[in-house]
């Protein structure tokens, strides 16, 4: 018996003693497996680069500012959301008493007989958070321009006379004589 160095099996040589070729199936295989790897690379890569150009929508609003938040620059934003926060603001409770209420507004239209009561007072849960949230944003707006430099405020003033004019290139300006389009016709 020949020592294990010395031996040799057709199965790992090839002609003039270099390395055999991959077989089809594992070729294609291993192809397969480098473009997924590749592929998930790019969304996680996308997905990083997208985000870092266009962040989340920062939580204050959460308090209702709603395109007057959004013309503030991102550092504004981010210290109205952090003097929300200190001033109590419970943005988590928000939500929850939001979907709460989205709950009993669905439960109220899904009963049968309809319940006109129960829809009116969902409603005006949903009115009065509403209004607490945009008092509550009104504020911390009203709190952030105080402490803006002049020239600031005229960039955000900037900012949202651009945001108007672009709202009203997409939708039409007020008094346009554009009217809704009808409804779709109903479903049978």
């Amino acid at each position: 018996m020949k020592g294990e160095e010395g031996t040799m099996t057709e199965a790992n040589t090839s002609v003039g003693g270099q390395k055999p070729a991959m077989k089809g199936w594992v070729k294609a295989v291993f192809i397969l497996s480098v473009t997924l790897n590749l592929l998930v690379a790019g969304v996680v890569v996308g997905g990083f680069l997208a985000t870092e150009r266009h962040p989340p929508r920062p939580p204050v609003g959460d308090v209702t500012l709603g395109p007057l938040g959004d013309a503030f620059s991102r550092e504004d934003r981010d210290a109205m959301r952090r003097a929300a926060e200190r001033s109590g603001t419970d943005f988590g409770s928000m939500r929850k008493a939001f979907r709460a209420d989205m709950d009993r507004l669905i439960a109220a239209l899904s009963a049968d007989p309809w319940d006109e009561a129960a829809v009116r007072d969902a409603l005006a849960g949903m009115r009065a958070r509403t209004l607490r949230r945009m008092e509550l944003g009104e504020q911390v707006m009203l709190d952030r321009l105080e402490t803006m430099t002049p020239a600031d405020r005229r960039a955000y003033a900037e900012r949202l006379r651009e945001r108007t004019e672009r709202m009203d290139r997409r939708i039409g300006p007020p008094g346009d004589g554009r009217q809704m389009p009808p409804p779709p016709p109903p479903e049978e």
